[in-house]
């Protein structure tokens, strides 16, 4: 009975985190659509933002290595701050293509302890 609550208690708590990067990866795609059309300091600050929040994301499980992907990611958010026009449009969407992939490597394991 005991152990019955504690998995129930586990999964919920799973299933929180699980929303709470849902709703980071959500408000990420909306501000890299934003950044892809913002210019100079307003861009900069955004962009320094985003990538606060991937490194966040990544930092939220330590049990997986997304060093890489989080550096590849953060990268490009730089790039996109000096970017314009359709390329800048086509780099938001590759960004938050890798944003989710991040993501699914992220909840990976987290569905895997349920």
């Amino acid at each position: 009975m005991a152990q019955t609550i504690e998995n129930e208690s586990k999964g919920t708590e799973t299933g929180k985190k699980s929303s709470k990067i849902q709703e980071k990866v959500g408000k990420l795609g909306n501000d890299i659509d934003t950044l892809a059309k913002k210019t100079g300091g307003e861009a900069s600050k955004l962009a320094k933002s985003i990538n606060s929040e991937i490194k966040s994301l990544s930092e939220e499980i330590k049990s997986i290595d997304v060093k890489d992907e989080v550096k590849s990611i953060t990268g490009r958010v730089e790039r996109l701050v000096d970017t314009s026009g359709d390329s800048a449009k086509k780099l938001a969407s590759e960004l938050k293509t890798d944003v989710k992939k991040l993501v699914e490597k992220i909840e990976s394991p987290i569905s895997k302890k349920k």
